[in-house]
């Protein structure tokens, strides 16, 4: 019986170190995102990996897949509410597509009727190495975590928001600086009233992402029908989660995707 276990012993320890190799080579690389024929005009289908390298990358294409099935079934009851007025766009980017992370940012813009348009950003960040949702708690300190909920987008997908006070500083920080130039929608004093008054309180839930081209993690938070157009993304640079105590997985992957060509 002692050959026996050591035998499984040893065959099991291999099984387990290959296992973490297949998915730690995948997740090394930029992934190449191939774009999907639209579900309807203007609704845009979720990309897939192309190529994919191995199961957590297939899981990954396998999850985005059914995203397309909770738009669809969104668009359909809003065209049956709201008739022929009604509408519903997505567009989706991917601002970063590895090494070890692949997000997910969806925008979307739906008219189901009443008196205004809603719009909304959703975002998913997928982990390379298991093809499923990052846990942030792991790669980021409690102080910016909070608390960790689910919220729903417009078309009822899930989506993990952070409530945080530290987190929101830094988003405050940032947010439509005075010495800014760029041309934004609504007035910039206006916005930076109706964001404070909205981080008063609990702070709110937020939506994180890393962005390669940006070199940080992007933060954004749902603001009041009214002042939808003052719902900015923040960058929070690699440098500043470096200070506040991310994880090294989290900001050497941002780092390394932001120097690529």
């Amino acid at each position: 019986m002692n050959w026996f276990r050591r035998l499984t012993s040893a065959a099991g320890a291999g099984l387990c170190l290959a296992f973490l190799a297949g998915p730690t080579w995948g997740a090394d690389r930029t992934v190449q995102m191939a774009p999907q024929p639209d579900l309807k005009p203007d609704l845009a289908a979720m990309p897939q990996i192309a190529a994919p390298a191995d199961d957590a990358e297939r899981r990954i294409n396998a999850a985005l897949k059914r995203l397309d099935g909770n738009v669809r079934k969104a668009a359909k009851s809003c065209q049956a509410d709201g008739g022929a007025s009604s509408s519903w766009t997505r567009t989706i980017h991917t601002p970063m597509r590895g090494p070890r992370f692949l997000s997910v940012a969806i925008s979307d813009d739906m008219f189901c009727g009443g008196a205004h348009p809603s719009t909304g950003l959703m975002a998913i960040v997928y982990d390379l190495t298991t093809g499923a949702p990052v846990d942030w708690t792991t790669l980021l300190p409690a102080s910016l975590t909070g608390k960790v909920a689910l919220a729903e987008g417009l078309d009822g997908t899930k989506m993990v928001t952070l409530a945080s006070k530290r987190l929101l500083a830094l988003y405050l920080e940032r947010y439509r600086p005075k010495d800014s130039k760029a041309k934004r929608e609504g007035d910039d004093n206006a916005c930076r009233e109706v964001v404070q008054e909205t981080a008063q309180g609990d702070p709110p839930a937020m939506m994180a992402w890393p962005d390669a081209k940006a070199g940080g993690l992007a933060v954004q938070f749902d603001l009041p029908h009214y002042a939808q157009a003052c719902a900015d993304t923040v960058v929070i640079p690699n440098a500043v989660l470096r200070q506040e105590g991310a994880q090294p997985v989290l900001t050497d992957a941002i780092e390394a995707a932001h120097a690529a060509p």
